[in-house]
């Protein structure tokens, strides 16, 4: 009898690169967007990565 392995997929946003944000740089608005949305992606890439390992535990509990 083959024992299969079966792995969790991971979602394409957590392998493909994100493309540099667009440079707004005219002045400190520019400046203080461009911080703000790095922010707003080192959130998302912060809980996407809590979300793996958790995945990934439970997964493993699961064998």
């Amino acid at each position: 009898m083959e024992m299969q392995c079966h792995h969790p997929v991971v979602p394409e946003h957590l392998t493909s690169e994100l493309p540099a944000p667009p440079l707004i740089l005219p002045g400190n608005k520019g400046l203080l967007l461009l911080l703000a949305e790095y922010e707003a992606l080192r959130r998302r890439f912060n809980a996407d990565r809590a979300a793996v390992v958790e995945v990934l535990v439970n997964d493993l509990g699961e064998d």
